[in-house]
């Protein structure tokens, strides 16, 4: 029995040491994290691979976007826009961003939670929650270390979850499509 405890014992301790090595691929470096005492926010090498690889999802799909990539703190790490961008493309990536820090999960779904309740769409809004899909947390070993807001396309969830899947591997499963507006009440 001893030894089934500690094999136990030595696989969970495996277990953690593999998952601090991944997570450490993604995050700051222990210098940059005496710095700002924060160690589980995205460095700056991982939000670039994530915005040229949805960079390489809109251009496969003839769109152009725009893509913020924010700390946990809402900083921006990395921000690229694609020729083509309008302000309100770029406004809303960002906002998506934002939403998503908030929040602490998608912009879709919180459009979902919304989509039929008009009270709820007025407490969100002065927050600055913006529930419209293109917006997701980062995350490695159950941890957020960002998040990305994608906008001006039609697929920018699709592009955005397709980058972090691709970069820093599985993601949180997406939201369930919005439901459609309720049909008014007979009279």
């Amino acid at each position: 029995m001893r030894q089934i405890g500690i094999a136990a014992a030595l696989l969970a301790l495996g277990t953690a040491t593999i998952s601090a090595q991944s997570i450490n691929k993604f995050v700051i470096s222990d210098e940059a994290a005496k710095k700002t005492l924060i160690k589980n926010e995205i460095n700056v090498d991982t939000a670039e691979k994530i915005t040229q690889a949805c960079v390489e999802f809109a251009k496969k799909n003839n769109q152009a976007v725009t893509v913020f990539i924010l700390s946990p703190t809402g900083q921006i790490v990395h921000s690229y826009r694609m020729d083509g961008q309008v302000p309100i493309n770029i406004e809303t990536a960002h906002l998506k961003a934002q939403s998503v820090l908030y929040t602490r999960d998608s912009s879709h779904q919180r459009a979902n939670q919304v989509a039929n309740n008009l009270a709820l769409q007025m407490r969100w809004e002065p927050l600055g929650v913006f529930p419209v899909s293109g917006g997701l947390p980062i995350i490695v070993d159950g941890q957020m270390i960002g998040a990305i807001g994608v906008g001006g396309g039609s697929k920018d969830e699709e592009c955005a979850y397709t980058a972090l899947t691709a970069v820093v591997g599985p993601q949180p499963p997406l939201a369930p499509p919005t439901p459609p507006p309720a049909a008014p009440a007979a009279p």
